[in-house]
């Protein structure tokens, strides 16, 4: 037997947090490609100290729903799991052999899925959307490169791609603040894409506020200062992310058949 565990970070003050990680994890169940798929959390219920108590299959595979490889994946994760070491590590304990992977946020086909996701959020065509710009806005941090380091890798991967453009990257806690890169962008219909893995706070209220932008819940487009800004929703509850923690299972050896797709 196998079975699938995703990880994801979880609130106890925002419930958005874990949808993602609850609607990949159904969208995965259906497919019948694991004997069984797990859920948990750090900052929710399961937690992650619980997550083998609720696995009876002896071959794990363990996803983590975070964007980069950093202080959550690389110390927290294995610590709050028991596991021998951080991403693409094999732990073999308590009767089972346990992998884990890589987070979905670093997976080489994360460019394309935003690249789509944007066209879609702002209903441009292929040639519109050349005359348009890109904004992909992280989170960063001034005490782990990590963090911003995938951001720019997936901005200059997805601008070479010649989608859109331009394609930028801006931050809230580091520079360059998204502001002043929204405010440099010539074109004059933007898209805003948050490289967050689930809504919360920055996502619904925090971005859209001080970028002077309506709330999505209001109104996804913004009129502003003679251009139009389209502001998605954040790229871990994009569909496509379900078949990302497929690809990650599949590379560090699940037996998910090809034609296994959500």
């Amino acid at each position: 037997m196998q079975a699938l565990v995703i990880v994801g970070h979880g609130s106890h003050l925002n419930a958005d947090s874990s949808a993602p990680v609850y609607r990949h994890a159904e969208t995965i169940r259906r497919t019948g490609a694991f004997d069984e798929v797990r859920e948990c959390f750090w900052k929710e219920e399961p937690s992650m100290r619980e997550a083998f108590d609720l696995v009876e299959s002896d071959e794990v595979y363990v996803v983590p729903l975070f964007i980069s490889e950093g202080y959550f994946t690389n110390e927290v994760v294995p610590r709050e799991l028991g596991l021998d070491g951080g991403p693409g590590s094999t732990t073999r304990k308590w009767g089972k052999t346990i992998r884990y992977t890589p987070p979905v946020g670093t997976h080489p086909l994360m460019p394309g899925m935003i690249l789509r996701r944007a066209e879609e959020i702002a209903g441009l065509s292929h040639e519109q959307a050349r005359n348009a710009g890109l904004v992909i806005i992280g989170h960063g941090t001034e005490r782990n490169a990590n963090s911003s380091e995938v951001i720019y890798r997936v901005s200059r991967e997805a601008d070479a791609a010649g989608v859109f453009g331009h394609v930028r990257t801006g931050f809230l806690d580091q520079a360059p603040e998204v502001g002043q890169v929204l405010e440099g962008m010539e074109e004059r219909q933007v898209v805003l894409v948050p490289f967050f893995v689930a809504e919360g706070w920055h996502t619904q209220e925090t971005i859209p506020d001080d970028l002077g932008l309506n709330r999505p819940a209001l109104s996804p487009v913004t009129e502003k200062d003679g251009r139009t800004v389209f502001y998605g929703a954040p790229v871990g509850t994009f569909p496509e992310v379900a078949e990302i923690v497929l690809q990650r299972a599949r590379e560090a050896g699940a037996c998910v058949p090809q034609a296994a797709h959500v």
